[in-house]
């Protein structure tokens, strides 16, 4: 009986903030919806097509979302995007009790329809970037170095709480299901043990923070695993030695399709190695490093390739029949989750929408891309 009264009370509190995780949402496809927009907009028609889509068969995290999209709790697609992800992913640094009461609110309505996989929240970090002195080596132990550690914890704690004030208002369980760490700040020095070590403390310090403040979470490094440069090699940022996690790699070069597989393949057996069973792909939509003659690459954020290379890489990322024949693709299997970098929707991305509708097509196995203005010749 106690469950029920509170269940009211947090139902009556949600309609009072205005979130109705019942609805409605504005339906930009039905002419006779007052809410809706019959104009032909772009960004109506974007819309109509997410809404069309069917959810990804993994969870999909991404790169903080731009204030602009999370702001708007009834944004038709803020949801969309939660529905077909099975996410939301803020940044532990910038985010507001504004923005995680939206992002709550929207994957209440999400849940609210029982889908096979719950959207949750990601929270991004770039912990050793924001207090740490950085004319300093990773072997400090001065102020700075605790400094850095109590900031994290301090907007850990802080994230989570708000997360919990929702759900407690909504009468929600939307959950924090994912960490997701980016520290690019030091790199290891061949034959300096002191030095590495170090760095090995500075990233299982954050790692061990991480997993008290957030228990049932998954931990995620970017930039672990296997990059291309001159040659195969290690990525720098890290030792090796670390507390295990998933590995990572980059599909920052989707047009370079077998590259991708390859770095994919090669990150995979470096798991092996170290007695590790995740590897997460990190893939860029429409933007990337494209190919340049003076200096090898440059990261474009608006790169207009052909969505057919987002479309396939879609398709090879989340059906398994491409996992269950790595002689040919690649040991995609490995990869129980994906996130997106640059993240939705973002501005210096305007391209991104249509690859994203091609991508997911891909992978939901949906063919066709004529009306998104690609056709096989």
């Amino acid at each position: 009986m106690i469950n029920f009264w509170m269940g009211v009370v947090g139902l009556i509190l949600m309609l009072c903030v205005g979130c109705n995780i019942d609805g409605p949402i504005t339906d930009p496809n039905n002419p006779n919806d007052p809410n809706g927009i019959t104009e032909p907009d772009p960004n109506v028609l974007i819309d109509r097509k997410l809404a069309e889509l069917k959810p990804l068969l993994k969870v999909h995290y991404f790169a903080p979302l731009s204030f602009e999209l999370s702001k708007d709790r009834n944004s038709q697609r803020l949801y969309e995007l939660a529905r077909i992800t099975h996410s939301l992913c803020v940044s532990g640094k910038w985010t507001t009790k504004e923005e995680i009461d939206n992002c709550v609110c929207t994957c209440a309505k999400v849940n609210k329809t029982n889908p096979a996989i719950q959207a949750s929240l990601g929270i991004n970090f770039s912990p050793w970037h924001r207090k740490f002195d950085p004319n300093l080596p990773p072997t400090d132990r001065g102020p700075t170095y605790w400094e850095e550690i109590d900031y994290f914890e301090e907007r850990a704690l802080l994230v989570k709480g708000w997360v919990e004030q929702s759900n407690k208002e909504y009468g929600s369980d939307v959950k924090i299901s994912a960490i997701l760490l980016d520290c690019e700040r030091f790199h290891i020095l061949e034959g300096d043990d002191l030095w590495n070590e170090a760095i090995r403390e500075n990233l299982d310090i954050i790692h061990i923070k991480a997993q008290s403040i957030f228990p049932g979470a998954r931990i995620e490094w970017y930039g672990r695993g296997i990059v291309l440069g001159n040659g195969w090699k290690k990525t720098s940022t890290w030792t090796g030695k670390e507390i295990k996690a998933p590995l990572s790699c980059s599909f920052y070069t989707l047009p370079e399709i077998q590259g991708m597989r390859e770095t994919f393949r090669r990150t995979c057996e470096l798991a092996d190695e170290l007695g590790i069973e995740d590897v997460t792909p990190y893939v860029a939509l429409g933007a990337g490093y494209r190919r340049r003659i003076v200096d090898l690459h440059r990261w474009y954020p608006d790169w207009p390739y052909d969505i057919v290379y987002s479309y396939l890489i879609g398709a090879e990322l989340n059906i398994k029949w491409y996992g269950d024949k790595p002689e040919n693709y690649a040991p995609y299997n490995y990869a129980k989750i994906v996130s997106f970098n640059p993240p939705p929707f973002h501005p210096k991305t305007p391209d991104w929408a249509r690859h994203f509708i091609a991508y997911v097509r891909g992978a939901t196995g949906v063919k066709e891309l004529k009306d998104l203005g690609y056709e096989d010749e």
